[in-house]
């Protein structure tokens, strides 16, 4: 019996040292089960924060590629990105309610949203490293939970050929009144004899003129200027019997050595504003159709396709087509009444334009040209322009009657001409010469300047 015992103890040792050891086995494999779960969650964290983070810069992307950001009363635009990463010029929290719903808010399908997943940040807008951008774009998210990644990239903006005059105004026909046209920070080109009010009141080019937002005809501002420039293409036209021409006023330009030639031409600009803005037909009454609906009921009066609310209110590029939908001529332009107080955009406008705004337009921050030499942002003087009634683009394919005074910060084009008996004055954006234009800042990313990190 003694020995029956011994032997059923030393089964029983043997028994619990395999369990033990079978114990200690599934031990470690279900810790290397969890450390691999772990591991593999943070993965997809990463993974899902990541990809929040890059549908961030997509939905920035189709913003600007619109022509505007949203919140632009909070967040305006600025008119060039000067900023850094750590002091951007724009930025989008999600502390702020506005904001978070900005950033979150879109669908990821119709039954989960992106909470669901995790949150956007923060987008943040600041200066480019790259000449060719126009801006960086960094953008943070988070995984539900915790993980964060953060990417960055720099965006170009579609390359517009670019506007290199303050104004451009081809030779009028059967004008009987001409208005005064003055321009600021850039050149005039007109063609045939152009009327320039009174030589002593016509700026001249002087490298030590003071860059201010004034008028000429302002308190304390002298006809002076650093970079204007007129090139008439027959002989210019003085108020006074006897003018003394100023020098930086060039006579007799055409047809040798010749005037610059418009550089935006029609059939390039309709495709643009069918694919990234708006685009009207008008009728014979100056009303306008969007996408060439000719509904009566669909019918809009100019004022509710040009007018801007406030400074920030981009309207994007807008194209008025002819009144056949073909290249324009002498036969095919209707006539439009622009009566806004203040137009914010790129306006392309296949007619005939009466440009008499109703009131004062609104007050802008601008940037001067930098002087010559090498490029620098921090060259450029920023001042402030009152009044302003289109802040952009207004290039009219037939002539630009003007009525009233009419301040412009960007560039003028008029094909056929300027009429009217009121003030034309132009302050030329040279972001315009870079082919930067507002209103039509569709973009893509600039390569090699992708960056992602996380936590």
């Amino acid at each position: 019996m003694t020995t029956y015992k011994k032997e059923n103890g030393g089964v029983l040792l043997g028994a619990l040292l395999v369990g033990l050891l079978l114990a200690m086995m599934g031990g470690v494999a279900m810790n290397l089960a969890v450390t691999e779960t772990t591991a593999s969650g943070r993965h997809v964290d990463e993974k899902v924060s990541l990809l929040l983070a890059e549908s961030g810069v997509e939905q920035v992307a189709a913003w600007l590629t619109h022509g505007t950001l949203p919140l632009s009363n909070v967040h305006p635009m600025p008119v060039r990105f000067i900023g850094t990463a750590g002091a951007p010029d724009m930025e989008y929290d999600a502390v702020r309610p506005d904001d978070d719903r900005m950033l979150n808010g879109t669908r990821v399908d119709t039954d989960q949203t992106m909470a669901d997943f995790g949150r956007i940040m923060r987008a943040r807008f600041y200066s480019p490293s790259t000449p060719e951008g126009f801006c960086t774009v960094e953008v943070a998210a988070e995984s539900r939970r915790g993980v964060k990644r953060t990417v960055s990239i720099e965006l170009g903006a579609l390359r517009i050929p670019p506007l290199k005059v303050a104004i451009q105004a081809g030779m009028p026909v059967g004008a009987l009144a001409f208005p005064k046209v003055l321009a600021h920070w850039g050149d005039l080109i007109m063609a045939g004899d152009a009327h320039l009010g009174r030589s002593s009141e016509f700026p001249h080019k002087s490298a030590e003129a003071t860059v201010t937002g004034l008028g000429y005809g302002e308190a304390g501002a002298l006809p002076e200027d650093r970079w204007v420039e007129a090139w008439i293409g027959g002989t210019p036209q003085f108020d006074e019997p006897q003018p003394i021409v100023p020098p930086n006023v060039h006579a007799n330009q055409d047809p040798v050595p010749g005037l610059t030639p418009d550089p935006w031409q029609y059939r390039v600009f309709k495709e643009h504003a069918r694919r990234f803005g708006t685009y009207y037909v008008p009728d014979h009454e100056g009303r306008l159709y969007k996408d060439g609906v000719m509904d009566p009921a669909a019918a809009l009066l100019p004022a509710e396709v040009f007018l801007s609310r406030n400074v920030g209110d981009q309207r994007g590029l807008v194209f008025i087509d002819t009144l056949d939908q073909e290249p324009p001529t002498e036969t095919n332009l209707a006539t439009l009444v622009l009566d806004s107080t203040y137009m914010e955009g790129t306006f392309y406008v296949n007619a005939h334009v009466v440009l008499q705004p109703g009131g004062p337009g609104q007050t802008l921050p601008a940037l001067s040209p930098p002087p010559q030499g090498p490029y620098s942002l921090a060259l450029r003087v920023p001042v402030s322009i009152k009044d302003v009634t289109v802040f952009g683009v207004l290039h009219t394919a037939g002539t630009l009657r003007v009525e009233g005074q009419v301040r412009v910060f960007g560039s003028v084009v008029a094909e056929r001409g300027l009429a009217g008996s009121g003030l034309l004055e132009v302050w030329y954006d040279a972001d315009l010469g870079r082919g930067l234009v507002r209103g039509l800042p569709t973009v893509f990313p600039v390569p090699g300047t992708w960056r992602e990190w996380g936590s």
